[in-house]
């Protein structure tokens, strides 16, 4: 497969006009074979979501949906691989749920997030209060084991009792720790990275927010380099200033894009409950609970590129945060770039940053 005619990704992270050539699912330097006309179309790596819990009405938690209708929504959406998202549950659900995604997933799952269960219950948000735990290095080690090693973030907040001990356990497994659902100040927040912590969770979102007089968490997460900042682009959970803000403060090599979506995602608006038996109302390409809470988006990670297009970030600028970034937080090496020798996940967009055309391992899906 030749793609031609396209402004490509290319290996020093700018836009050339150049082919883009695959076999056998990987980049080359040439193919024979079929050619693919990308005229007045962008060419990206595949999108990465390293924070997502479901789509498509399968929840990667709670639930023992098959896993393949989801990834096939995702990937028809552009969203190539994925860090398949856990919540705070009972350690049985949890330990269960790795076991379950590391027998289930194909080669689209290139790792687990678990977005808890160690977090700070007065920064919830739409997770259940109930099944929220005290740090446990223990439950942490037998959920790695369980995955087979595919548990590649621990979201946790770091001013929690026993957080350091976790954290202590993450440096050794090679999980990345993120400080996520977090009330902590400033100098919490510094120590944590002092001590080890490389990631903020869903940035602006579930944390203590920024005053100033009192930095906070989210001050630390803009402020300091050492820090990747998760990003949800719905422009629902965080205003378009707010974007600009944090991308202007960070950087684009210091931004993640995620989505943040849930079992509804690609499902008809309307009210649904979770496998909790908890309300939740989708409107608008993200969810709220009865309380008013939001819960997660609608809308996919390709969504969220596109609002970034519009905004005006260069395409270069949204590849490295929704594809090169993300496959360093997943450890995937092969991903994320569009370099010989890598795994041939492409796109094709449009000139609106549409999604027309995307290849997964090299055959095309869309």
């Amino acid at each position: 497969m030749k793609i031609i005619n396209g402004l490509v990704f290319g290996t020093d992270h700018k836009m050339h006009r150049q082919d883009l050539c695959f076999e056998n699912g990987v980049i080359t330097e040439t193919a024979e074979g079929e050619i693919f006309d990308a005229a007045g179309c962008y060419v990206l790596p595949g999108f990465i979501d390293t924070h997502i819990h479901g789509a498509y009405g399968v929840e990667f938690y709670h639930g023992d949906q098959p896993l393949k209708p989801a990834l096939d929504w995702l990937t028809q959406e552009g969203v190539t691989s994925i860090l398949a998202t856990l919540a705070s549950e009972p350690a049985e659900d949890l330990i269960r749920d790795c076991e379950k995604i590391a027998e289930e997933g194909d080669d689209r799952v290139i790792g687990i997030h678990s977005e808890g269960p160690f977090i700070n219950v007065i920064r919830k948000g739409g997770m259940a209060e109930e099944c929220i735990q005290k740090p446990n290095a223990e439950l942490l080690r037998t959920m790695f084991e369980k995955s087979g090693g595919l548990l590649k973030i621990m979201t946790l907040a770091p001013e929690m009792e026993g957080a350091d001990e976790v954290l202590e356990t993450c440096k050794a497994l090679g999980v990345k720790a993120s400080m996520g659902h977090t009330n902590a100040s400033y100098e919490e927040a510094k120590a944590a990275v002092d001590l080890g912590f490389t990631r903020a969770t869903h940035t602006y979102n579930a944390m203590r927010p920024f005053g100033h007089r009192d930095a906070s968490i989210l001050g630390l997460a803009l402020d300091d380099d050492r820090v990747m900042c998760e990003l949800i682009c719905d422009l629902h959970h965080v205003s378009a200033p707010a974007v600009r803000i944090a991308v202007r403060c960070k950087s684009p090599e210091k931004i993640t894009m995620i989505s943040d979506n849930s079992f509804y995602a690609g499902l008809p608006e309307g009210e649904y409950c979770d496998e909790g038996g908890r309300k939740m109302f989708v409107k608008d390409g993200f969810c709220k609970l009865e309380n008013g809470v939001i819960c997660g988006s609608a809308v996919s990670l390709a969504v969220g590129a596109k609002n970034m297009f519009q905004m005006g970030y260069q395409p270069e600028d949204i590849a490295v945060m929704a594809c090169v970034n993300p496959a360093k937080a997943a450890g995937c090496p092969d991903r994320g770039e569009l370099k010989p020798g890598m795994r041939a996940d492409v796109l094709v967009l449009d000139e609106t940053f549409t999604v027309k055309a995307v290849f997964s391992a090299g055959k095309r899906v869309k």
